[in-house]
């Protein structure tokens, strides 16, 4: 009678182990999106946000751009209040979004924001402005207290949401339309 090997068995489990990594999208070595910088800083009564993200677009996603695809991005911000004995309080989660589009027949890229409508000669341009925010009113100048330290984070990411279904499956299946950053934190003491 056999008895079962052990060893087989572990290469099994080792086998199943490496079958289900492969199968996980790859994220890319360098991020699609990186902070480059963040400060929060008081402005007349109110704290603004002031960052600059590099954004990159993968093949996929260039490509899609120049079909027609509109690309929907999400600025997201986040402020609470350190406690160290307690949990942290939240103070502001806010969003803005940032719709590009190219045009074949002007041959620009358009970037629809809060702030209004642009159109840029080239894709760096347009990814430099969607990266860009200035003088963003985060929260009311006496929300933040002197002697209280407090955490902002930061990120920026490709709301595939706003992708037509066909391609939020398609988005869900392959890693090919990530773009987000990790959450950038700080810390901010008025």
């Amino acid at each position: 009678m056999r008895r079962p090997n052990r060893l087989s068995a572990g290469r099994g489990l080792l086998f199943l182990c490496f079958l289900f990594f492969s199968a996980m999208p790859a994220r890319a070595a360098d991020d699609a999106v990186s902070v480059l910088y963040a400060a929060l800083r008081p402005a007349g009564d109110n704290w603004v946000l002031d960052a600059a993200l590099d954004v990159r677009l993968n093949h996929t996603q260039e490509e899609a751009l120049k079909k027609g695809i509109p690309l929907n991005f999400l600025t997201e911000v986040k402020l609470e209040r350190i406690r160290p004995w307690w949990i942290n309080e939240d103070l502001a989660a806010i969003a803005r979004s940032g719709r590009l589009n190219y045009s074949p027949l002007t041959r620009r890229y358009q970037l629809e924001t809060t702030e209004g409508f642009k159109a840029y000669d080239t894709l760096p341009e347009a990814l430099a402005e969607l990266g860009r925010s200035e003088n963003w009113v985060i929260v009311p100048g006496r929300t933040l207290k002197p002697g209280n330290v407090y955490l902002a984070a930061l990120r920026l990411r490709l709301d595939v949401g706003q992708l037509s279904k066909p391609l939020q499956i398609n988005a869900l299946a392959s890693g090919k339309w990530e773009a987000e950053s990790d959450w950038y934190e700080w810390e901010v003491t008025p």
